[in-house]
């Protein structure tokens, strides 16, 4: 199942050169490394880009995968890096996602220039030099998937790597082989993922202290850290959605136009904790007149009709409530951005026939990467780059698809013992924090994503199960913008601010950061 933002499909032509290429042989390793200058805040500031690839192994294939990465280095008076710096692994998720939208989007060094929430006119497309880079703050290595971007993979080592707990596997081995390469093992390290890259990084902060690697810091952004209620669609899917349904229908007018987001967003929560909640677990066993008010409630907070909701069963699908939303108008909003709306072809289907706003960026940041990564930075070998890797979603068989079986750390509660048929990275979580009480963790959340809902998020930590000393290492922090919250550029100088200020503490400073507002005691009655 894609999740998010990554699961952009590349042409037939290119992925069957790219699996041609890669079926039996790998290439050698190979980097360049390129000069760069950038003003910032008054500031002249020279930085090494290199673009290359690192062989990783797996338990049965050596080596099984060649990774492609694009490094930042910030350079001293005397041009040379300084070893002693922080360094921020970053990826996309998918799974099996390059990193094209964090790379050209985030905080590296140079950004691309397009509209916001809006159409995306055809090429030429434009790069600037970003001002919100975390260069400032710390090294960047940006590193593409096995099978996706410019990184390959052998056919035999699929079945391992295209896994949950593979990819996991591999990450860890990319990590600590960069490390060893470029002198980094004793450089205080970050990662930080997106999107799946949330799920890969929680489980690869726990993995990572297995292998001997102790981060001193996680941001995690658009979470998704359980799939249960995603694959079951249950009550909690229902209950963690509402908050952002209840955003994007305030953005476009439908819902509380004379409200404080905040206000709005605080309300959307306490009734989607309360009453929704509890009205979803009474099942068919709810009274009808409790019924009809709560759908009453859930329409003023949303913007749909009371009448589809109740007809919905007070259970209305993300699609569907995209569907909805607007169509007086004949257009559909976005799954990654809430705020984007576009028209669609068949206003009576339940399902798009698009994905608007993915469709409007895709081209863009796909064709961008290509031009800066060939012609700026002077990578020059070939298959061409791929935004996906090449498995097929209906597949079971390993190698084929993605394996969803997710190993969980010893002693985590379940009924199906350590393995688990989806991944629920909440343990990981818990158990990297738990066992290295100075890890920090930064969680972002965009509030008009419909992909990842921060409500979801928020029950997910909530149920981590840390002993309350531990909590605090924890901050939320919250953007006006979708699921790539930084292709806002306001989203994004806050997004900037808020990570210089979680690299510049510790653990114990986190309550400056956290944004998370306080939830209303919960009336339990007995």
């Amino acid at each position: 199942m894609v999740d998010a933002d990554d699961g952009k499909q590349g042409g037939d032509a290119t992925r069957q050169q790219t699996m041609a290429a890669s079926s039996t042989k790998l290439p050698d390793p190979y980097e360049k490394t390129t000069r760069h200058v950038i003003d910032i805040d008054g500031r002249t500031l020279h930085y090494a880009a290199t673009v290359g690839t690192l062989h990783i192994d797996t338990p049965k294939v050596k080596p099984a995968a060649s990774v492609f990465f694009t490094a930042f280095e910030l350079l001293d008076d005397d041009g040379e890096p300084d070893v002693t710096r922080p360094v921020t692994y970053i990826f996309n998720g998918g799974p099996g996602s390059s990193t094209t939208f964090l790379l050209m989007g985030s905080i590296a060094p140079k950004r691309i220039d397009v509209p916001d929430a809006a159409p995306v006119p055809a090429a030429p497309y434009r790069l600037e030099d970003n001002p919100y880079t975390l260069l400032t703050a710390s090294d960047l290595v940006f590193i593409d998937a096995p099978g996706a971007g410019f990184s390959e993979i052998l056919d035999k080592a699929k079945p391992e790597l295209w896994s949950v707990d593979g990819d996991v596997a591999g990450f860890s081995a990319f990590i600590r082989a960069y490390s060893s390469k470029y002198h980094r093992w004793n450089s205080p390290k970050y990662v930080l993922g997106e999107s799946y890259g949330t799920t890969r990084g929680a489980a690869l902060a726990y993995r990572l202290q297995q292998d001997g690697v102790a981060l001193n810091g996680l941001t995690l952004i658009s979470n998704i850290l359980d799939y249960a209620y995603t694959l079951d669609t249950s009550d909690q899917f229902y209950v963690g959605y509402f908050p952002t349904y209840a955003s994007v229908a305030q953005y476009h007018g439908r819902a509380a136009t004379e409200v404080e987001p905040a206000d709005h967003l605080q309300e959307a929560r306490a009734f989607a904790n309360g009453p929704l909640r509890l009205a979803l677990a009474a099942g068919a066993s709810l009274d009808d007149l409790v019924k009809r008010r709560v759908a009453e409630r859930y329409a003023e907070l949303t913007g749909l009709d009371a009448k589809y909701v109740y007809d919905s069963d007070l259970r209305v699908v993300d699609m569907r409530f995209r569907k909805e939303l607007l169509r007086d108008e004949g257009r559909i909003v976005g799954r990654y951005d809430g705020r984007v709306a576009g028209y669609d072809l068949d206003r009576m289907n339940d399902e798009e026939t698009f994905v608007v706003d993915d469709a409007y960026l895709d081209p863009a940041y796909s064709s961008l990467a290509n031009a800066y990564l060939r012609d700026e930075l002077g990578w020059d070998r070939t298959p061409e780059r791929v935004g996906f890797a090449d498995f097929d979603w209906n597949a079971t068989e390993p190698g084929k698809g993605w394996t969803w079986w997710h190993r969980q750390p010893d002693m985590t509660k379940s009924s199906w013992g350590r393995n688990i048929p989806f991944p629920n990275v909440v343990p990981d979580l818990a158990a990297a924090i738990a066992h290295q009480p100075a890890l920090k963790v930064l969680i972002g959340n965009g509030v008009y994503d419909l992909c990842t809902p921060f409500g979801q998020t928020e029950y997910d930590i909530d149920h981590l199960g840390l002993p309350e000393p531990l909590r605090v290492n924890i901050a939320f922090t919250y953007y006006p913008a979708g699921h790539m919250l930084y292709s806002s550029k306001p989203s994004l100088a806050k997004f900037a601010d808020d990570l210089k200020r979680f690299y510049a503490t510790d653990a114990a400073g986190l309550r400056a950061i956290d944004e998370r507002p306080a939830a209303p005691a919960p009336d339990i009655r007995l």
